[in-house]
């Protein structure tokens, strides 16, 4: 009980922790710095409150008449040596100054739901708007981990936070930097599939409160992007298959999953994406973004049929290791050292065989399930575009699903944790605040001056920051410390063999009017 009591504090300052990371990571990129923004930005001013005023009809089709500064926002994009400080110097912020563009959801190939949330904070003040959109999705975030890790039952909490823990570094930190639906879309998937499998593990009102997460983060996922909703299903699927038994009781528990699966097709079904999916995405293409080079551009000129079905096939792993730091941050046009995706792939490996050796055979056909889709959707879609690994489908899309197999990997009957030892804690700590830390030094420095700057100190020769009294140095030393403590506070909690016995064991077990659901062996 006393070591318990310990632990209390600590473990109640991650989500200070938490935030103060992500915050960091919210102010390291300024408003646009997220592929297609501009597209997401002014979806999200036509789904508000002065839509009238700011997203007014346009003669082209397909076109609305939009804030000038929305319109291009994104002038750094593409050149990297390039500060964000143009955003300041050819036009202003006022939102009363409209102009064409065809950048928008008018035509519906994205679901409303994102937009329609964001769209209620847009305002006459652009880089204020954008701001509290991102910090929204911060607080969603923290809100959702902090419910379901109180939520779960206890052996299944180390999943929770490893899954996030193994798959944030540095994409999805980055992506709460940005105002693009992506975020939503992994953060709904990565927790929805994981509350429903409390939502079958638990009883009484935590079951009822788990349910209600898994509908909003469903929602979430689904509302925000078309592929995200696919996912949302995926994971619906893969829960049905780690917890189906024959008891009646169970048939009428899953009729919620069935109802939001249904929900999430519609989504999904509503938008262009399904039709892109069956006939390959248009549009401009990045030339091999992997490296910031064009090692690949026009290669599909030259492959067609089976040899670019193999092409492709012999390089889509590039586009998992992608979300670890393989591929450039931004428009694809911040890249990052190669210790960053070698130090975040290293501690998916170590921690990832640890959860191998917890393996049953429901557990081996989810995940079996869950790589065929992240090597058969990528194929199938750059198949149909005729296009190469590289192009068109980005490493963000994918995201969510790299972050459901680490966790389905992760998965631990109750009794048989996974433990790691104190160096491989420390290891793992280590690698990961290392890449963290060169990360976000990379991110901000690629906006206050552009990369062809250099040097330790972000202070020295600003050319673009945010108002205030905070410095680009500051927001990176505090995240960066903030995120090695949340670090080696959480990893100590999940992975110390004198922390992971169940929390409520140690309490008198009262009589239950409700009988406890089945142990499922995942």
């Amino acid at each position: 009980m006393r070591a318990r009591l310990r632990r209390v504090p600590l473990l109640a300052l991650t989500p200070v922790l938490a935030v103060l990371t992500l915050t960091a990571w919210v102010f390291a990129s300024p408003v646009g710095a997220g592929p297609d923004d501009d597209f997401h930005l002014v979806s999200a001013w036509c789904a508000g409150p002065t839509a009238d005023e700011t997203c007014a009809p346009a003669a082209e089709p397909g076109a609305v008449e939009a804030p000038a500064a929305l319109a291009s926002i994104a002038c750094y994009a593409y050149q990297p040596e390039k500060s964000a400080a143009c955003q300041g110097e050819s036009w202003s912020w006022s939102v009363e100054e409209l102009v064409q563009t065809a950048r928008s959801n008018v035509a519906g190939s994205y679901p409303p739901v994102f937009y329609a949330v964001m769209g209620s904070l847009t305002g006459e003040d652009i880089q204020l708007s954008a701001l509290l959109m991102r910090i929204l999705t911060v607080v969603l975030f923290v809100g959702i981990t902090a419910a379901l890790y109180g939520l779960l039952p206890s052996h299944r909490r180390a999943t929770l936070l490893w899954s996030w823990i193994l798959t944030s570094v540095p994409l999805g930190l980055f992506l709460f930097g940005t105002n693009n639906p992506s975020s939503w879309a992994w953060i709904g998937v990565g927790s929805s599939w994981l509350a429903l499998l409390g939502y079958f593990e638990t009883t009484g009102r935590r079951k009822a409160l788990l349910g209600a997460v898994f509908a909003l983060t469903a929602v979430m996922s689904a509302g925000a992007r078309a592929d995200a909703a696919l996912f949302t299903g995926l994971g619906i699927a893969v829960v049905l298959l780690l917890t189906a038994t024959r008891r009646r009781r169970y048939l009428a528990e899953a009729i919620l999953p069935v109802a939001v699966g249904i929900m999430a097709l519609a989504l999904f079904l509503g938008s262009y994406f399904s039709r892109d999916g069956v006939s390959g995405f248009t549009g401009a293409s990045y030339d091999d973004p992997l490296r910031g080079g064009d090692a690949n551009a026009g290669l599909e000129r030259f492959l067609e049929g089976s040899d670019l079905a193999a092409y492709n096939a012999l390089h889509v792993p590039t586009l998992w290791t992608g979300v670890l730091g393989d591929w450039a941050l931004g428009w694809l046009d911040t890249s990052m050292p190669a210790v960053v995706s070698a130090a975040a792939v290293g501690a998916i490996v170590a921690v990832g065989f640890a959860g191998l050796t917890r393996m049953t055979v429901r557990k081996a056909l989810a995940i079996a399930a869950v790589i065929a889709i992240l090597v058969a959707l990528p194929l199938v879609i750059l198949q149909s575009g005729t296009d190469t690994v590289g192009n068109q489908v980005q490493a963000r899309y994918i995201l969510p699903l790299v972050t459901l197999l680490i966790g389905l990997v992760l998965l631990a009957p109750r009794g048989r944790p996974i433990v790691l030892s104190l160096a491989q804690r420390v290891t793992v700590v280590l690698a990961l605040s290392a890449a963290q830390f060169v990360a976000l030094h990379i991110n901000i420095r690629r906006y206050v001056t552009g990369i062809d700057e250099s040097g330790p100190s972000l202070d020295a020769g600003v050319e673009w920051w945010w108002a205030g009294p905070v410095g680009p140095n500051a927001v990176w030393l505090l995240g960066s410390l903030a995120y090695t403590l949340l670090l080696a506070i959480l990893v100590g909690r999940i992975a110390r063999p004198a922390a992971v016995t169940d929390d409520h064991a140690a309490a008198p077990r009262r009589a239950s009017p409700h009988p406890q659901p089945p142990e499922v062996s995942p």
